[in-house]
C-alpha cells in the first residue's frame, strides 16, 4: 500500500533560542518545587518554566504563532 509523507515540521525558534527556553525553563521549573509560602507563584513558575522546556525541546512557539495569527501586521517586522 502507498504511504503519504509526513509533513515536514521547520522549527520557529533559532537553536540559540532554543537552548536559552530549555535552560531557563528548567532552572524556573526546578525553582518552582522547592516549598514556599505562596503556592500561586510556584504553581505560575512551574507552568513558565515547563512552557519554556517545551518550547526548546519543540521548536515551536504557539504563544508567537497566536500572535502572528490574530496580527498579520506584526509579520512583516521579522523575527
Amino acid at each position: 500500500m502507498f504511504r503519504a509523507k509526513p509533513p515536514v515540521v521547520v522549527p520557529e525558534v533559532s537553536t540559540e533560542g532554543r537552548i536559552v527556553s530549555v535552560v531557563a525553563g528548567l532552572i524556573l521549573a526546578a525553582a518552582a518545587v522547592k516549598p514556599r509560602p505562596n503556592r500561586l507563584l510556584s504553581v505560575l513558575a512551574l507552568a513558565t518554566g515547563s512552557y519554556l522546556a517545551y518550547r526548546g525541546a519543540t521548536g515551536h512557539c504557539p504563544l508567537t504563532k497566536a500572535v502572528h495569527d490574530h496580527c498579520p501586521e506584526w509579520e512583516s517586522r521579522g523575527r
